[in-house]
Order: C-alpha cells, then structure tokens, then sequence
C-alpha cells in the first residue's frame, strides 16, 4: 500500500505548510483530509507543471539533499498500456504478446498476470518510475480480479479498450499512481514522528479522499480511437493526467 522505503520529504513554502496539515489529520480528518491532497498536489509543482514535467524539479530537503518530481514515466506507461490494449483488440491476444516478445504460451491466467505486469515495470531510478511501476500492479490486479473459471480469456481482454474496465488503464493508473507518490514521500517520515500505525491510518485517509474526489469524474472518452503511439496519444494522456489534478487540487 505504498509503503516503500522513501526519503525525508523536502522542505520550506507549500511542503511545510503540507507536513503542518498532515501533522493534525488524525485529530481533524474530515477539516484537513481534502487541505493535505490540495496542498500537495501544489507542492509537486501544480496540476499544470506537473503533469506534463518530463525533467526533475529539484526540491531541497530538510537533510541538506534535493528531491525531484516530475511525470514522464507515469505518462509514458499510460500510453504503453492503452497501446498494448488497443493491439489486442484489433489485432488479438497473440499477435500483440508475440510482437512484444511476450510468452505466453501454456502460462496460467496468474502467470500471464505477472508477466503482463513486469513488462510494464521500470526500472527504479526516482519517485516517478518507482510510482508507475507500483500503479501498474495495482490494475493488473484489477483487471485480473474480474477473470474467473469459464471466462474467456482473449475476449475479455479484447474488451477490455472499448468498456468502462478502460477507465483502470488511465484514471485508475493515475489514481494510485498519485497515492503511491504521497505514501513514498510520507510514509517513512511520519513513522519516525508517530508510529507505523498512525502513518498507515493517515495514507489509508489519504487514499480514500483521492478516490473520493475522482469517483465523479468522467473517465469516459473512447480511448478505443486514439493512437497512444502518436504525439495525440501523448497530449492525450497528459491532458487527462492535468484534469485529475485539477480535481485534487482544488480545496472543498
């Protein structure tokens, strides 16, 4: 749940106004929980510069070192999982996982689950890569839950681009891809204030204001038509990536 070993989080303007409020979210979750997602989606650079940051924004620490944030790697799996899933559907299950050098062949659903899931891993260089991959995890899960005995395999796959199960491969990604970045951030360091226990209850608070204030959204565009191999592609998933921010930085 986003409890990876992380780092002190930066400090001074909006972030220690940020670790002020998550200090009293426990006492006052209801009057603080929307305050502490608002402020740090400010924090990381803003629902605009943020999403579409493909380099670091150095951000001092209280250690003396510099933390960065930036989004290309989460933006660039989007496109790879809409692409992936698009080929599917036009083209089939195998076509698309042998052009990919994916074997597949006498897996179980499991087995393809995990190996569906490492292809989309990166490697762990910062926060966003790390974040991404974390997120990827989270709707192979997703996706994977809803298979059960008698399903057929390649068409709910197939599905998968042109129904609502879309939504996980883009808003349900950059959903936990946004909790994965506050709980990396955090997690470590309000451990060492309170304990693990209340760290974990103050990220579950977390997670749930972000579904909260997304449930409404409406994930809804045809990704079906759009070409994630394209600069469209690209501008597209940046653009969905700055509306959700948009959302979560908004204060209620």
């Amino acid at each position: 749940m986003g409890t990876s070993k992380g780092y002190e989080p930066p400090s001074a303007g909006d972030w220690n106004s940020l670790k002020r409020q998550i200090g009293g979210l426990l006492d006052q979750p209801e009057q603080k929980k929307s305050k502490v997602v608002s402020k740090f989606i400010k924090a990381i650079g803003g629902a605009e510069k943020f999403s579409s940051s493909s380099r670091p924004r150095s951000i001092p620490t209280g250690g003396g070192g510099s933390s960065s944030f930036k989004s290309s790697s989460a933006r660039k799996t989007v496109q790879n999982l809409g692409l992936f899933f698009n080929d599917i559907s036009q083209n089939g299950l195998q076509q698309a996982v042998v052009d990919r050098g994916i074997d597949i062949e006498g897996k179980t659903v499991d087995e393809i689950k995990e190996i569906f899931t490492d292809f989309f891993l990166l490697p762990a260089v910062d926060s966003d890569s790390i974040c991404a991959s974390l997120a990827v995890e989270t709707v192979m899960n997703n996706l994977f839950d809803d298979i059960s005995e008698g399903t057929d395999f390649e068409e709910y796959l197939s599905s998968v681009i042109s129904t609502d199960k879309a939504k996980e491969l883009v808003c349900g990604f950059y959903e936990n891809y946004i909790y994965e970045l506050f709980a990396r951030t955090f997690f470590e360091d309000r451990t060492k204030k309170t304990n693990q226990s209340d760290a974990i209850e103050i990220l579950d608070i977390v997670k749930s204001t972000i579904h909260e204030k997304l449930v409404t959204y409406q994930c809804s565009k045809n990704i079906k038509n759009i070409d994630f191999n394209s600069q469209n592609g690209s501008d597209f998933v940046q653009g969905i990536l700055q509306e959700i921010l948009e959302i979560l930085e908004e204060e209620e």
